[in-house]
């Protein structure tokens, strides 16, 4: 971790000033006064908050944005799609053959802690910046939600991690003596840096012109909500969403196909999104997910495809709403494409024949060149509906079941769904989780929403998943998709290696665990 956040963590945030990592490691005294030298204005100051951002997504699409794409591969909602390359790096994880070496669990870690070093640089040395006192704390803020952020995407990967919290820390060789703290110290520690930051940002109603896009007090709430919702603080998680639903900064897009509409960037359901752009000028300012979701047919890598699993669902509560803007199928129109009258969803090379709707671009929309890193579609992480029904599930778990339909219901009402007032119990709370399933389907949220969400004490997933699971008993023993079960390249009973006893985290890399001289233990099983 040591030596790749020095270089990378230090050269690149400083807009790809040339540095030499030899140097820097072996004086860390001139790195200090290079860093005095840079925050000597207010411009930089921001420039280097900007370099904060960049890391949420990563700079490339192998850096965080793929495993992402990955975790839903692990998860019912999709298969590894790509039967025409044999990449068991990929395959082994989204059948929970885990190779714990693997490049894109290694790469997520490192590009989260080169993002909470960045962070932590900015933490230290903003406050000695001469800037007016609201931007100053407007940028302090922005690093504490952007550190947060980046700490609870590494708790739900991969369980307790070590705790930097400042970049003096990784100067001195103490930095291999860090040890994992547990998941409560990690959870403890995203609060308080919420918290702090919740007061010194504008509401999005309030930004000022060339700040749409940054963290707002709206974002900071939305997080802290989901982030008590995964510790099953269920009164802090109700109040906290429904303060954000009544902040009447946000509202549902009237039309659900509008929330990943080319050219819909802050759109009035968004919270909290990284925007892409269109411009051969520069490299990887567009997005990456059209190319790498997108079919084989269409340009695409084909991986992460929709499964049938997740198209019954959809057809199950006759959601044709949502089914049609979320999954696109081989051989149908593409909603909203009227020049795709017959997608080629490639069934001879993807499991399943389906793609994403939501990351695939319109062909009249499409830039030219159409390639990976010019895409310009926004990704959404943080946007109304997740928190509505993040109220409903907080208030259905804290007792007040009113209140849980009624959140339950303004997301149906969207896609002209009935009532399910008529239900309590647990047929209330399983209305709750499908709701979940069809909005958010595809976003990237399904796989921590199975391992947190528990029946009698058991994680979803481990029903779900494993040698008995329902979607693995699905798949070999229901099924007549006839795509799934005739591309047998990738096999039917993906998902029955999965073991409660291992896989509710991810492995941590091992590198991590050399650098620090074993001070920082693998998680069981791995």
């Amino acid at each position: 971790m040591k030596k790749l956040i020095l270089f990378l963590g230090f050269c690149i945030a400083f807009l790809n000033v040339s540095c030499d990592a030899d140097k820097i490691l072996d004086q860390p005294l001139q790195g200090r006064q290079q860093l005095d030298d840079f925050f000597s204005s207010s411009e930089n100051a921001e420039l280097f908050v900007n370099s904060i951002y960049q890391m949420v997504n990563g700079t490339n699409w192998n850096q965080v944005n793929f495993q992402r794409q990955i975790n839903e591969m692990a998860s019912d909602d999709n298969w590894a799609g790509n039967t025409r390359q044999p990449r068991p790096d990929i395959t082994g994880i989204a059948q929970y053959n885990v190779f714990p070496g693997s490049t894109y669990f290694n790469l997520f870690w490192e590009n989260h802690y080169i993002g909470i070093t960045r962070a932590n640089i900015a933490l230290d040395r903003i406050p000695e910046v001469e800037i007016d006192d609201e931007t100053k704390a407007r940028l302090i803020a922005e690093a504490k939600f952007l550190r947060a952020f980046f700490y609870f995407d590494l708790v739900r990967n991969f369980g307790g991690v070590p705790i930097v919290t400042t970049y003096n820390e990784i100067l001195e060789p103490t930095i291999n003596d860090k040890v994992r703290s547990s998941v409560a110290e990690v959870y403890d520690f995203i609060e308080s840096d919420l918290k702090d930051a919740m007061n010194s940002l504008p509401l999005r109603s309030q930004q000022t012109l060339g700040q749409s896009g940054r963290a707002t007090k709206g974002a900071v709430q939305s997080l802290l909500a989901k982030v008590y919702l995964f510790e099953e603080k269920w009164a802090e998680a109700q109040a906290m969403a429904k303060t954000v639903m009544d902040s009447g900064e946000y509202s549902l897009e009237a039309d659900f196909a509008d929330v990943y509409k080319v050219g819909n960037l802050n759109g009035v359901e968004t919270i909290f999104e990284i925007q892409y752009i269109n411009n051969p000028t520069f490299n990887g300012v567009g997005g990456q997910f059209s190319i790498t979701n997108g079919s084989r047919g269409d340009r695409g890598w084909g991986w992460a495809s929709p499964s049938s699993d997740l198209e019954n669902a959809f057809l199950s509560e006759g959601d044709n709403i949502r089914l049609r803007s979320t999954i696109i199928k081989h051989g149908e129109p593409v909603f909203g494409d009227p020049a795709v009258t017959s997608f080629d969803g490639k069934p001879s090379e993807n499991k399943s024949g389906r793609t994403n709707r939501k990351y695939y671009i319109p062909t009249d929309e499409r830039p030219d060149p159409y390639q990976r890193g010019q895409l310009p579609l926004h990704y959404i992480h943080l946007r109304l509906a997740d928190v509505v029904l993040i109220h409903a599930e907080a208030a259905y778990f804290n007792g007040d079941e009113a209140a849980a339909k009624s959140s339950l219901q303004l997301v149906r009402d969207r896609v002209q769904l009935p009532s399910k007032n008529n239900l309590s119990g647990d047929a209330l709370r399983d209305a709750i989780w499908k709701e979940r399933r069809l909005e958010l389907a595809l976003e990237q949220h399904r796989l921590y929403d199975l391992r947190r969400q528990k029946i009698n004490g058991v994680p979803r997933i481990a029903l779900i998943l494993g040698p008995n699971g329902s979607f693995v008993k699905y798949n070999t023993e229901v099924s007549t998709d006839p795509f799934e079960t005739t591309n047998l390249l990738e096999p039917q009973n993906s998902g029955s290696l999965f073991d409660p006893n291992i896989h509710l985290l991810w492995p941590i890399p091992p590198e991590e665990i050399q650098l620090s001289r074993g001070n920082i233990v693998q998680n069981p099983g791995y």
